[in-house]
């Protein structure tokens, strides 16, 4: 593997916080360039101004995710046509808070938390609804569902596109600290009723739904401002 396509690889775990979906895959990133141990990332956003506390912690975690390359020595973040570029590309390189860095926005850095456990919450629910809406279609029913540890999930045969659906899913259970033994639960941790249950995973699937419509919003503007080939998505 090239360090080019590592990169790249480290890349693919760096997602948009609010439409919880990779930057490679949204066309953010624009390009990188390589010299020895350095490494630059310049990506790029739908509009130049898309929230700087979005925009920032995006910067962030390409910087964390390529630095951990064995290899790499230096990581430049270099966000162009953005409002806030300056402030963001010499915060994030110097490894400034954001508070430090963009003062003149207003936010704290523990805004800025509160505002990734938001996202942590409502990426927790979209990838819960799509893995119970896979089990759900293989014939499990809401009560073995409701049922199921962490143990089982693990154990469970499933298609590439299920354990795919399960790793995203266990992840950001991982990310909300939860410690229970049941698989399938509130994004706080606590058990879901079979009572309330039709009523919860259509509140999640409000929620994946808004997310992947501003997905394909998002898509749409990064298209015409930089004139690339149209992609097309679903929904369902």
């Amino acid at each position: 593997m090239t360090k080019e396509q590592q990169v790249y690889k480290q890349l693919d775990k760096v997602y948009d916080p609010e439409l919880d979906q990779p930057l490679t895959e949204l066309g953010f990133i624009d390009h990188t360039k390589i010299h020895d141990d350095q490494v630059e990332v310049v990506f790029r956003l739908p509009t130049y101004w898309c929230s700087p506390n979005f925009a920032f912690i995006m910067a962030e975690d390409i910087r964390t995710c390529v630095s951990r390359l064995e290899w790499v020595r230096e990581v430049k973040v270099n966000l162009i046509d953005h409002c806030a570029s300056d402030e963001i590309n010499q915060g994030v390189s110097k490894g400034k808070r954001f508070s430090e860095s963009t003062s003149q926005f207003g936010a704290s850095d523990g805004d800025l938390d509160e505002l990734r456990r938001t996202f942590q919450i409502k990426a927790f629910y979209a990838r819960e609804e799509k893995l119970i809406k896979h089990l759900l279609a293989a014939g499990w029913s809401n009560e073995a569902i409701l049922a199921m540890t962490l143990e089982q999930l693990h154990e469970l045969p499933l298609s590439e596109e299920g354990s795919g659906m399960r790793e995203g899913y266990l992840e950001k259970k991982a990310q909300l600290h939860h410690s229970g033994v049941q698989a399938f639960t509130t994004p706080e941790g606590d058990a879901l009723t079979l009572e309330g249950f039709s009523d919860y995973l259509l509140g999640a699937k409000r929620t994946r739904l808004s997310m992947e419509f501003n997905g394909h919003y998002c898509r749409g503007l990064l298209e015409a401002r930089y004139d690339l080939e149209a992609t097309g998505t679903e929904m369902s």
